[in-house]
């Protein structure tokens, strides 16, 4: 089904068309419509399904520029606000001021934002508090949608009475739609308490973008695996790449094993500063590296175009891990491939179950890029 068949305006058609959207994905096509007919929503769909979007295209169509704030964003961490904040720029057919609002970046920054005027306010739970009950930044009288994006992730990091408190603070008379990986019982609690009567959306066949490749490499060491992947990384063309280990630690072993290979990496992870990832960020974005190590802070938040390989060196902590991870891949029409390093029988055979259980192929790696 493609973009025609959406009720949204010509307007706002030519400009997803001018940035690359002619096909929705099954998220896009089962939310457009419903928040473009004004109801509560709360759906479950992975990362990498366009569940940005999804939201996006349809609050945008119903936003005019007034400069004060008609949408309230809460989003887990600071990458995700980045990349949200990004993405609404891009679709907005209407150029709304939009502001991400995060702990990190200088606090001055985000006051001269809301002097100047928003419509779309991105944030943390934190942050936000800080801004509506602290210094009292922005007013929410004109608040028309609440989204809560990743909601799954902001109550297992410890964040629901702080989101509560937020959305008994807005109006009552707004949309509110809710993004969930998994609907847990807190997240059908906080559906029943703060959303009216909302529309439950199941993307099950989004979990993983189907133009990934799947593979797995057997390693009997580390030695080996770290000869396994330097001889990877430095025989073939590979375009951009992630290499994810577990631990900061690990992180920066591998960083340093690459370097010492003569390869051009750089790394992130939970201990740098907000304007070191940040700059890391922008350095893979824009190309000017095609190597990054890091841990699984850039398995969520992380949207950047085109890369073609994610490697697990470290095997993935669970199910939902292996997903996020290489839901980096893929995207957007993009083919991609992601290989997991395993190290014994029971991670092959737990890789394996993923496999059956989300219905991919996948297949032992053979190297024939050399």
């Amino acid at each position: 089904m493609n973009l025609e068949s959406i009720p949204l305006s010509e307007n706002t058609k030519k400009n997803l068309r001018q940035t690359g959207y002619h096909q929705l994905t099954n998220i896009q096509l089962q939310t457009i419509p419903l928040v473009l007919e004004g109801k509560d929503i709360i759906a479950q769909s992975q990362t990498g399904t366009g569940k940005t979007a999804a939201f996006l295209i349809p609050i945008l169509e119903r936003l005019e520029v007034i400069s004060q704030p008609q949408v309230l964003i809460l989003v887990p961490t600071r990458e995700l606000a980045l990349q949200v904040s990004e993405e609404a720029r891009k679709l907005s057919p209407h150029r709304v001021q939009v502001a991400a609002v995060y702990g990190g970046e200088p606090i001055h920054k985000q006051l001269q934002a809301f002097r100047r005027g928003v419509d779309v306010i991105i944030g943390t739970p934190g942050r936000i508090i800080d801004h509506i009950f602290t210094r009292k930044s922005f007013r929410l009288d004109h608040l028309k949608f609440v989204v809560l994006d990743e909601v799954d992730e902001m109550i297992g990091k410890g964040f629901l009475k702080d989101i509560e408190k937020i959305v008994k603070k807005v109006p009552e008379k707004r949309q509110t739609l809710l993004f969930s990986a998994t609907i847990s019982p807190e997240v059908e609690g906080f559906a029943r308490k703060f959303a009216k009567n909302p529309a439950l959306i199941i993307s099950k066949n989004d979990d993983l973008p189907s133009n990934t490749e799947h593979y797995y490499m057997e390693t009997a060491s580390l030695r080996q695996k770290n000869n396994s992947l330097v001889d990877f990384l430095s025989t073939s063309q590979l375009g951009s790449v992630i290499v994810f280990a577990n631990t900061k630690r690990k992180v920066e072993e591998i960083k340093n094993m690459l370097l010492d290979n003569r390869l051009r990496v750089d790394y992130i992870h939970s201990d740098l500063s907000q304007n070191r990832r940040t700059r890391v960020f922008q350095k893979f974005r824009a190309k000017k590296i095609s190597l990054l190590v890091a841990t699984d802070v850039a398995a969520r938040g992380l949207d950047i175009k085109d890369i073609s390989y994610v490697i697990n060196y470290d095997f993935p902590q669970n199910r939902e891990f292996y997903i996020h991870r290489t839901g980096r891949t893929g995207r957007a029409g993009a083919s991609g491939k992601a290989i997991t390093f395993v190290n014994s029988s029971r991670e092959k055979n737990q890789l394996l179950a993923i496999a059956h259980q989300k219905n991919f192929k996948i297949e032992r790696f053979i190297n024939r890029t050399r």
